[in-house]
Formats: structure tokens, C-alpha cells, sequence
């Protein structure tokens, strides 16, 4: 029987991570069987293709330049530490928003995960914390008077497994254990950016990291991978 888990996105059954949506779950090792976790009674706000297949080299090669930029890698669709998973970035001109609405197609939305902060309610807020470990939730526009806001995330992130990134004006109170990030994101030309297999993507990193591979590690291309693994195939 499965268990059924507090919130969707990854949950670990020993070594095999399954991917929990609102279709099910799914794991990336060709594990055959049913998934032994089954999802909260919520709608679930990702749907992940994990079937996709992966990204072309010269995707990747473009999008390889952003994967240790702070904000990127706050939006790639692995699961954070708890009270390690909310930041903050000054966005004084209000022009990160294109880029992070781009940016959270990596975890495959089925609504918007960009709200704008004073648009949100402590309930509808704490609905959404405990909702997934996989996507975060964009907050754009905070100032001073969701300050309140902002100390109530602080509070709740030990607990919760949402990541949670804020944008804002830079007179805003940043507590600890909230991280403030800087980002270059705005040196890649937005058009380009959304070009990209945003979905293919994030797909692509989650099967990484649910394989323990390194996320940052060059692709290999159809002939690369061939070789690869003939060449495993003939020293077993």
C-alpha cells in the first residue's frame, strides 16, 4: 500500500528517488512497479515530463553559462535544505520579473509560480509552503509593508519544504535565515532565454540530481554517450 506523503515533488524510498505529481509517481532508474508514495489530497501545481528527452547539446552549451548563477540555481527544481531554502534579491526596477517567470518553466508549471507579494494572504501563503519540495514560489514586488510577510516565511521555512524566493527594494528587512543573492541573469539577453527548452531542462537536471550526478557536469553528445557506453559494456 502506498504511503501517502505531506507534499509532492521528491520523496526517497532507500537509494531510488520518485518524482510525486498530481498524474502519480515516477523515478528516473527505469525502476519498474508501482510508486510507493502516493500525493496529499492538493492539487499539485507541476507536471515535470520525466519521459523528456534529453535537452540537445547546443541547448545545454547556452544554458550551461547560467548554472552557478545564485538565482538560477535557487530555481532549479531539487528540493533545499529546510531553513536553507529562502532568498532575496534586490530588484529595485522591477525587471527580474521576465526572467524568473522564464526561469520557473524549469520546474514545469501549470500555474504561475510568480505572485506579486501584495497579492498574497498568510493562509493562501502557508497552503503554498507545504505544497511541493521542487518548485519554488516567486514573491516579486515586496516592499516595507510586507514586511510581516517576510517574517512569516522566516519562521515557517525550518518546517516547510517549498522553496521561497523574494524580490524586492533594498530597503527591505532581510532576516536571518533568509539569503540575500546577487545575480548576472540580466547579462543574457531575456529573448534568448526564453528560447530555451525551459521544461526539457529542468527534467534533465532533476534526473541528474536523482542519480546523484553532478548537475554541472558537460553533455555528452549521441555519439559521446554511444562510445561511452560500449566502451562500459566491453570492460564488464
Amino acid at each position: 500500500m502506498s504511503e501517502q506523503v505531506e507534499n509532492y515533488g521528491l520523496h526517497w524510498d532507500g537509494e531510488v528517488a520518485w518524482l510525486v505529481q498530481g498524474r502519480g509517481g515516477n523515478n528516473f532508474v527505469g525502476l519498474k512497479g508501482q510508486c510507493p508514495f502516493k500525493g496529499p489530497k492538493l492539487q499539485c501545481n507541476h507536471l515535470v515530463p520525466v519521459a523528456a528527452p534529453i535537452p540537445d547539446k547546443l541547448h545545454w552549451n547556452k544554458f550551461e553559462p547560467l548554472l552557478h548563477d545564485p538565482l538560477v540555481e535557487a530555481m532549479f527544481p531539487v528540493p533545499h535544505d529546510a531553513g536553507q531554502n529562502v532568498f532575496f534579491v534586490e530588484d529595485a526596477y522591477n525587471d527580474l520579473s521576465l526572467y524568473l517567470s522564464t526561469l520557473s518553466r524549469l520546474s514545469s508549471p501549470i500555474n504561475s509560480v510568480v505572485k506579486p507579494a501584495w497579492s498574497l494572504k498568510a493562509r493562501q501563503l502557508e497552503k503554498e509552503l507545504v505544497s511541493t519540495n521542487i518548485q519554488p514560489l516567486v514573491i516579486v514586488q515586496t516592499t516595507t509593508k510586507e514586511q510581516a510577510l517576510i517574517d512569516l516565511v522566516r519562521k515557517m521555512a525550518a518546517f516547510t519544504p517549498r522553496t521561497v524566493i523574494f524580490t524586492g527594494a533594498d530597503d527591505v528587512v532581510v532576516p536571518a535565515p533568509i539569503q540575500k543573492l546577487t545575480t548576472g541573469v540580466r547579462k543574457t539577453e531575456l529573448a534568448e532565454l526564453m528560447t530555451l527548452p525551459m521544461e526539457s531542462l529542468g527534467a534533465f537536471l532533476l534526473r541528474r540530481f536523482c542519480r546523484h550526478e553532478d548537475l554541472d557536469a558537460p553533455m555528452e553528445t549521441r555519439e559521446e554517450r554511444r562510445a561511452r557506453m560500449f566502451k562500459e559494456n566491453q570492460q564488464k
